[in-house]
């Protein structure tokens, strides 16, 4: 056994004899309480300050937002426990949230990977375990929104893996005397892991605002629950509910389909209901003139734990790089998504369909569109998008215009035009 593999190893053996209770003054927690610090940390550890006495620390001397992961390993699962506090210094939020892998095939949590992990905030100001298999993200537990209306939330975390694979989540605010039993669920589809770590998802202005503090890994977890009985996952209460037919309640809005040097292709969408719409995912496909569908791409975030939310009367707009629209049409990065796989579109036209369901069929569609430099209502095309003249309109021909903004598009905002 490495030595690295041995320190681990007594570590974990102390943790299951610490006490874990939240120390009535946390300056004051004395260094042979928190063993953080001297588990076998790598990663991205430029990014993190470990320190002693106040645990791992997200300090990215780059200050420019992104994600940070660390990790260290294990290959428990089941019978194991995991505990853990966190400091945050921000509500947590969609674009400023965390992970804490109880479980990951990959020591690269930035990646796709196998594994089990409490989000921490995100959509919603909770705690809920989630399961990963490659880049999908199941939902298993939700928790209350024990960090709601927060802005420097205090709390600790629990998770409970049993021998008949039950998960128990916990949850304890700085305030309460003992931990709240948020649910259990029944999940075996992995069983497996080589590490345990911490992921970061923040903007420039949170770069420093995440800290992560007496974490535990025990084992010996009593087994209460029936082996027979299988609770069934929840629905995630943060995606919408759809109707049967979904015709209009997504548009398309805008097309850069030939641009710049400078610039990137985009599609944008339109959101013309009175109610936010909140998914997992949109599918974009393109399609020949007769509506067969030849290529599908899925619209979603990088991180697939984020759902996809388009308020009402508001605007999403999906490219391969946002970068390069956000400098060259001078927007915000507010309501632009980044597509990896991003579809390229065809110089001379083409068609596209936008649909809630990977596989074509009747009313998953939410909308379909044309692009081709006859619909422009100027000579010159390149580096010029289409944009509606009427967002909430259908999107017919001859609801479609040259954008007349100066940059050449306006991806994620108002369409050139429209006061």
């Amino acid at each position: 056994m490495k030595r690295s593999e041995v320190s681990f190893f007594l570590i974990a053996s102390l943790f299951i004899f610490c006490d874990c209770s939240l120390p009535i003054d946390e300056e004051d927690s004395s260094e042979e309480t928190d063993l953080t610090s001297q588990l076998a940390w790598s990663g991205e550890t430029d990014k993190f300050v470990i320190n002693p006495k106040k645990g791992v620390h997200l300090d990215d001397p780059q200050a420019s937002g992104g994600t940070a992961y660390l990790t260290f390993p294990s290959t428990a699962l089941l019978d194991t426990s995991w505990e853990f506090g966190v400091q945050l210094s921000f509500n947590p939020s969609a674009n400023n949230h965390a992970r804490f892998y109880l479980a990951s095939s990959s020591t690269t949590l930035s990646g796709d990977l196998d594994g089990y992990y409490v989000q921490i905030g995100g959509t919603k100001d909770n705690l809920a375990l989630y399961r990963q298999q490659g880049d999908r993200a199941t939902l298993l537990l939700s928790g209350r929104e024990l960090m709601k209306k927060n802005n420097s939330p205090k709390f600790y975390a629990k998770v409970e893996c049993d021998c008949n694979g039950y998960w128990t989540l916990w949850s304890r605010l700085e305030s309460e005397a003992g931990y709240v039993k948020e649910g259990q669920v029944k999940d075996c589809k992995i069983d497996s892991s080589i590490c345990c770590g911490l992921f970061c998802v923040y903007t420039q202005s949170r770069s420093n605002g995440f800290t992560f503090h007496h974490i535990t890994q025990g084992h010996n977890v009593e087994t209460v629950t029936d082996p027979g009985e299988n609770p069934e996952p929840p629905t995630d209460p943060n995606i919408s509910e759809l109707p049967d037919d979904v015709r209009g309640l997504l548009l398309f809005n805008e097309v850069m389909y030939y641009p710049e040097s400078s610039g990137a292709e985009y599609v944008e969408i339109f959101n013309p209901t009175e109610k936010d719409i909140i998914l997992p995912a949109i599918y974009l496909y393109k399609m020949y003139e007769n509506g067969e569908v030849y290529n599908t791409t899925v619209l979603q975030p990088e991180d697939t734990a984020r759902l996809l939310s388009i308020p009402s009367k508001g605007y999403l707009c999906f490219t391969k790089s946002v970068a390069l629209i956000s400098k060259k049409h001078k927007v915000a990065e507010k309501n632009l998504i980044e597509i990896a796989k991003f579809p390229s579109l065809n110089n001379s036209g083409g068609y596209l369909a936008l649909s809630s369901s990977q596989e074509p069929g009747k009313g998953h569609t939410f909308d379909t569109c044309c692009f081709r430099d006859e619909m422009h209502s100027q000579s010159e095309t390149i580096g010029i998008s289409l944009e509606k003249k009427s967002p909430e309109k259908t999107s017919v021909i001859a609801n479609w215009h040259s954008t007349q903004n100066p940059t050449g598009g306006t991806p994620g905002i108002i369409n050139s035009g429209i006061k």
